[in-house]
């Protein structure tokens, strides 16, 4: 059974869009493939709300990694002006 991180991070205004998708290409996404994720997605911000979901084959490696996520700071080496708001472990109902 597979299962998802779900991340919600606020973000905060002076964004930049650019610079994040940079960003989470050179940091956000190895560390999700090093830490065994099959995908993962980083949805723009809107209203000021970030989200993403990385998706793994075992609870054991979501819990992994949603355990290096803390709400209220920042992601590991993220751009400045975000912080966590959610961070979540969830079954894998069905996927494409």
């Amino acid at each position: 059974i597979m299962h998802a991180v779900f991340v919600e991070v606020d973000v905060e205004d002076g964004f930049s869009l650019e610079q994040a998708r940079k960003h989470l290409q050179e940091n956000a996404a190895p560390v999700a493939r090093e830490a065994g994720a099959r995908a993962a997605y980083w949805l723009a911000p809107q209203d000021g709300r970030g989200v993403s979901v990385a998706i793994f084959d075992s609870q054991d490696e979501a819990d992994e990694l949603a355990s290096r996520f803390h709400i209220g700071e920042a992601p590991p080496n993220a751009l400045p002006g975000i912080t966590f708001r959610t961070v979540e472990v969830r079954e894998v109902l069905a996927s494409l």
